[in-house]
């Protein structure tokens, strides 16, 4: 039974990650710049997401605490989209895509030490794995090197949210906890946004048509569905199982830049290297678990 359970958050996880890695294209091929760009995709997803929590049936208040207690956390996905698709304008879809990986190393020393459990050796290994593969990806990139810098960062913040969340995912259902993290993360923003604007001014405020294809596309399938689908995985997965099998976001995103964008033509051996030592980092992580779990 627990292994069948476990199989069945695997698929969830790994179809949200499939659908993950469609973010990076969408967000190259929307010409907002990246607050705005984040704001009108919380914005539509908010609106989503509301809708399909009352169709289920499954709206209901929580109590101001727990609001507090959800929009603390909620903060660190708002700065790692900003952070995201900024590397994404500065760089490449490619370049944002891989630094996401190290968001194992972060992980590997986040979850000890806010979920005051041991500290791995294995999960310490492979995020060396990782941090080698990042190397020889920025070494390769050097063009690119404050895209790669806004992209590391965002991973820091992707895994401190993954980290934090699994202290509310058993509380709540999955599909409550989505629209309170994204309305709470959206007020946020709004708040923000005119500072932010002032700070980095836009040029354009409004979306084309074309724009307000994509952003529905980012909003409800790489958002409303990915979201539920990771949130749900976590509850029976650990942080660190969970954003190892994010990495595997870069190599989909990867893929669909270089056939829709031809990035392929930008980069060197370097950045290959280290994208195929991020993937035996993955695949390492994968057959450590299985064989963890038989022993």
């Amino acid at each position: 039974m627990q292994q069948e359970t476990n199989r069945r958050a695997y698929l969830q996880l790994h179809t949200a990650v499939f659908l993950f890695g469609f973010t990076g294209v969408l967000g190259e091929l929307i010409q907002l710049d990246a607050t705005l760009l984040v704001w009108y995709r919380m914005a539509m997803t908010v609106l989503l997401m509301f809708a399909y929590v009352r169709w289920i049936g499954q709206w209901k208040w929580l109590s101001r605490k727990e609001i507090l207690h959800i929009t603390g956390v909620s903060s660190a996905i708002v700065v790692h989209w900003i952070l995201f698709y900024g590397s994404i304008k500065y760089a490449s879809v490619s370049v944002a895509m891989i630094c996401l990986s190290s968001i194992t190393l972060f992980t590997a020393f986040l979850e000890p030490l806010l979920l005051k459990r041991p500290f791995s050796l294995w999960e310490g290994l492979f995020s060396l794995v990782v941090i080698a593969g990042v190397y020889l990806m920025a070494e390769d990139q050097q063009q690119h090197s404050f895209g790669i810098a806004i992209g590391l960062a965002s991973a820091f913040f992707s895994a401190l949210f993954t980290v934090l969340n699994k202290r509310l995912v058993g509380r709540y259902d999955s599909r409550l906890l989505s629209l309170y993290e994204l309305s709470t993360g959206f007020i946020l923003l709004s708040c923000a946004l005119p500072f932010l604007l002032q700070w980095l001014p836009s040029v354009s405020h409004f979306p084309s048509s074309s724009d307000w294809f994509y952003l529905f596309l980012l909003s409800f399938f790489c958002t409303v569905v990915a979201f539920n689908l990771s949130l749900n995985s976590l509850r029976f997965l650990s942080p660190f199982t969970v954003n190892l099998a994010i990495n595997l976001e870069p190599v989909y995103g990867i893929a669909l830049a270089f056939l829709i964008f031809a990035e392929y033509r930008e980069l060197g051996w370097g950045f290959y290297a280290g994208a195929a030592l991020i993937l035996l980092a993955l695949l390492g992580e994968i057959l450590y678990k299985r064989f963890s779990q038989k022993a």
